[in-house]
């Protein structure tokens, strides 16, 4: 019985010394990860340009560009940056993706509906109830203005963006679609600005939205933010997703259904999309984006414009359509249930690397251990259950005595 004891005990130690692995693996001193998350956008007025390797200009930006960092493009190429000199990041093109809305009255869109009657395919979630379309609205850096609208790029008191934030609400809703608005401006525009707008974004999201926006502006050449949309100069959008944080995979399929969309009705409205180092956030919750609305040098009425048409998009996407559905369903975006899958599985394959371990070490050869697992069931349990049996017949008659 000690040797079995022994050896579940000599398994048990391998199985934690696995675990912990990947968690010393993936351990990051507090003070780095807010250094690391707030340290994001130049300030001086320069700003990085991305091109490819051919040297061919794919976006440019005031954000800070870090090696692997990705960005979508307006015609949906996907760009990942694998080298920085100065501010000039080079990318290298990964793959194209097909970002086209599905018709619902597809042959395949009415064949997988004729699947859900059939319940082989869950039931889409049932359609928002009118009071229940609720989007939040903040701004990480609410001194962030316009220069030909507001005279400067910055207001302390409280800067353009949050009349364009103001014109999101009010587009939102003319739709019927309830808004959660802060105007609050943490300033000042420093390192401790998404510390400071955390607390912000938190008692936003107690309140239940659907999704929810840190609206910016960008501080590059206006040209960079511009685009001919039914023969009408038009402000841009783009869209930030964080890559360091547990939500990273929902918030960028969030933000592909929502560029797919307005690909859809306002083709050309949405530049792009940037995978970008930093949190933003965005761990709080599966729906969260940045929006970076036009750039300083543009026009602050025409980034209200811009953003009223956005608010078609978030309308027709979350309200509209079965996958906004989906993504308004409770399930959807279960961080919390999938962190557990993801442990359930480390501590499974842990378990079985743990016993493969003890085995070979044990026969001292993989061909004995697997004659071990062969022989598993004949010997090694019936051992270890006779043993415990034993035991407990020893332990009777001890007491019968």
């Amino acid at each position: 019985m000690k040797k079995n004891v022994s050896r579940l005990l000599t398994i048990l130690v391998i199985v934690i010394l696995c675990l912990n692995l990947p968690l010393k693996a993936g351990a990051v001193d507090i003070d780095k990860f807010f250094d690391m998350l707030n340290d994001t956008e130049l300030t001086d007025g320069s700003y990085y340009t991305m091109v490819d390797r051919e040297g061919n200009t794919i976006m440019r930006t005031a954000r800070i560009i870090h090696v692997g960092d990705e960005y979508l493009t307006k015609d949906n190429n996907v760009y990942r940056v694998i080298r920085i000199e100065d501010k000039t990041a080079e990318a290298r093109y990964l793959r194209t993706l097909s970002l086209e809305k599905v018709d619902s009255n597809s042959t395949m869109e009415k064949v997988a509906t004729w699947f859900r009657k059939l319940a082989v395919f869950p039931k889409a979630a049932e359609p928002v109830q009118q009071e229940n379309k609720t989007i939040a609205i903040y701004h990480s850096h609410g001194a962030e203005s316009y220069v030909p609208s507001d005279g400067t790029d910055s207001d302390p008191g409280g800067g353009g963006i949050l009349e364009v934030g103001d014109s999101f609400a009010a587009a939102l809703k003319r739709k019927g679609i309830n808004s959660l608005k802060s105007d609050e401006t943490h300033v000042p525009h420093d390192a401790g600005a998404y510390i400071r707008s955390r607390r912000t974004a938190e008692e936003l999201i107690q309140k239940n939205p659907n999704a929810i926006f840190d609206v910016h502006r960008d501080a590059v050449p206006p040209e960079e933010y511009l685009t001919e949309l039914e023969g009408e100069e038009k402000v841009q959008i783009q869209l930030v997703v964080g890559r360091e944080n547990q939500n990273m995979a929902s918030n960028r399929q969030f933000a592909e259904e929502l560029k797919a969309t307005a690909d859809n009705i306002y083709p050309g409205l949405v530049k792009g999309i940037f995978m970008a180092n930093g949190n933003y956030n965005q761990d709080m919750s599966a729906r969260s984006l940045l929006l970076e609305v036009g750039a300083h040098e543009n026009t602050r009425e025409g980034a209200e414009e811009s953003i009223a048409l956005f608010s078609d998009v978030v309308d027709q996407f979350l309200y509209g359509s079965e996958e906004g559905q989906e993504f308004l369903s409770p399930g959807f975006g279960g961080e919390a249930s999938r962190t557990a899958l993801r442990s359930a599985l480390w501590l499974v394959l842990a378990l079985v690397a743990g016993v493969a371990l003890y085995l070979v070490i044990s026969t001292g050869s993989i061909e004995g251990a697997v004659e071990r697992v062969k022989n598993f069931r004949k010997t090694e349990l019936k051992n270890l259950i006779g043993g415990f049996n034993k035991d407990e017949e020893n332990k009777d008659n001890e007491e019968g005595n």
